[in-house]
């Protein structure tokens, strides 16, 4: 399944992580924690600046999968990789693969709409100030809403579908990549993260070009327990080799850390250097992780204000005769068109993630807040279509992210639908949906969740989490909320940065994975530009 063309790239990324194991000796301009999408270009773009740099993760896999076939998304979480992918220290799921959820999720990629940061987002990091570090993401990552390298699209039977449902009720037709800022009664086309037929994110786009350098090491199997740190400054990072040895990596006079772990294990890092609320730096104490001197201690709301988009799964027979693909005929290698086709022209169905058609539209509120929605539509049978309906930016709900006495983060308070108006919110939407889908016109029923009530209790995680290091201007040392400032620096910290999702102050109006990356691109810029 044209792994071939990947075989340079793992074994550099292996060759690299054995050497960089063996450098216990050397001290580093930067440490990048996470492997992730933001971690990876944050030392991508580190390395660029001639840093020394090593990126640290407890990602032990660095060979290619199926699961980088684009139209074998679908059967992901049906392969034993995605067990031994799926992290058993975090709620929901997070992947310990080289490019983390990146690597194993359904490749959805939103160009986020200026509002997403005009709304919630500090000084310094509206849509104008970030609109830059877009176009250099873009400019290497752009995303697609045609993959097939013969530029046409395949199985668009679902898509005829409903953009003739959504044609009946005034809805337009927009370009999602091109028309970032629509979202209110539109329907795209999926945009996908997609480039030259195989699933694309930074482990493709930016990690070759750092491994390239000879200031930059790849250091996989390696947990990060806690920071190193005397009052204000960390001196380096203890980690867990995976022989069970701990160790200490340095950094060098004038060195920084970047944490890039994701909104769901940052905090624990910070919760283990004694940086958080009193609670959780206890928490971790019961773990046998050594704090600092509780003089040291830095209080700060590491973990609250944590948001998430709800999901709720609508699932709709048409009538129609069109269905999913036959992974499982392209895994046993029966389906000799397609394989033929994808490995020799990079063109397809399998070149396609397996949504058909994304949409979006927003409500206002009953608290004058507008609340934005996202469909992802996928074929689940024959003639039947699973809409997966996001509630995604305005919404008002936030939880409380902490950590248990084995060392596992934990949710404990739920993000969702805590408020009344987030709640109308989504019954009024979800109601919404509900008439215009058995409206005796379309000759469409529900199933599984056959009204209103059903669907709102299929509530699910979205996993697209942020806020629990949150940025700001209102130092939380101080009362505030916030525990970064606008450099993405820990308040109370000298040398200590993040650059992934858990700074989000706010969420977007779509999936993640791309708002991510912008955000790590332009974190990693103000980091370097801090004095």
């Amino acid at each position: 399944m044209r792994l071939s063309s990947f075989q340079g790239l793992t074994a550099l990324a292996f060759a690299t992580g054995i050497a960089a194991s063996s450098q216990s000796g050397s001290s580093y301009d930067y440490i990048v924690v996470g492997d992730g999408p933001a971690g990876i270009i944050t030392a991508e773009r580190l390395s660029e600046a001639n840093k020394k740099v090593p990126l640290l993760d407890l990602t032990w896999k660095d060979t290619l999968t199926p699961i980088d076939v684009p139209g074998l998304s679908s059967a992901v979480s049906g392969l034993d990789l995605w067990n031994e992918y799926i992290c058993d220290d975090t709620p929901g799921y997070a992947a310990y693969v080289l490019g983390g959820g990146v690597t194993v999720n359904d490749m959805v990629f939103v160009h986020p709409p200026e509002h997403d940061f005009d709304d919630k987002w500090p000084r310094g990091w509206k849509w104008k100030d970030v609109s830059s570090a877009a176009k250099r993401l873009y400019n290497r990552n752009p995303g697609t809403t045609l993959p097939s390298e013969n530029g046409q699209r395949y199985d668009q039977g679902l898509y005829s579908t409903l953009s003739n449902f959504f044609d009946k009720l005034g809805w337009k037709s927009v370009d999602m990549i091109k028309q970032p800022n629509e979202k209110h009664e539109v329907y795209s086309y999926p945009s996908w993260n997609i480039k030259d037929a195989e699933r694309a994110g930074p482990v493709r786009t930016y990690l070759p070009l750092a491994q390239q350098r000879d200031n930059f090491t790849l250091r996989l199997s390696t947990k990060v327990i806690r920071l190193v740190r005397s009052g204000s400054r960390v001196s380096g990072v203890e980690v867990e080799n995976a022989d069970g040895t701990s160790q200490i990596i340095k950094l060098a006079k004038g060195g920084r850390v970047v944490l890039s772990a994701g909104a769901l294990s940052t905090p624990r890092v910070l919760f283990n250097s004694g940086i958080g609320p009193e609670k959780q730096i206890l928490a971790a104490n019961k773990t046998g992780v050594t704090l600092p001197p509780k003089k040291d201690w830095i209080e700060l709301p590491v973990g609250e204000n944590l948001k998430d988009h709800p999901i709720f799964s609508i699932i709709v027979k048409t009538g129609d005769s069109w269905g999913p693909l036959d992974t499982a005929s392209v895994l046993n290698g029966s389906d000799t068109s397609n394989i033929d086709l994808y490995e020799s022209k990079g063109s397809g169905v399998l070149t396609q993630g397996r949504h058909r058609v994304i949409f979006f539209t927003s409500r206002n509120g009953t608290d004058g807040i507008t609340r934005y929605y996202q469909g992802s539509c996928a074929a689940s049978g024959e003639g039947v279509v699973t809409i997966t309906a996001y509630m995604t930016h305005g919404l008002t709900s936030t939880g409380v992210l902490g950590l248990t006495e084995d060392g596992s983060t934990v949710m404990e308070q739920s993000p969702y639908l805590q408020t009344d108006a987030d709640k109308e919110a989504a019954t009024a939407f979800v109601q919404d949906m509900v008439d215009k889908i058995t409206d005796s016109s379309t000759g469409f029923e529900l199933q599984t969740y056959t009204n209103t009530s059903a669907i709102i209790g299929s509530l699910t995680s979205g996993i697209h989490c942020t806020g629990t290091t949150k940025m700001g201007t209102d130092d939380g040392r101080k009362g505030g909320t916030s525990v970064v400032d606008t450099n993405t620096k820990v308040y109370g910290m000298d040398n200590l940065f993040i650059s992934d999702a858990s700074i989000h102050p706010d969420l977007p109006s779509g999936n993640s994975q791309a708002i991510v990356m912008v955000v790590a691109e332009a974190a990693v810029a103000k980091i370097l530009a801090y004095a």
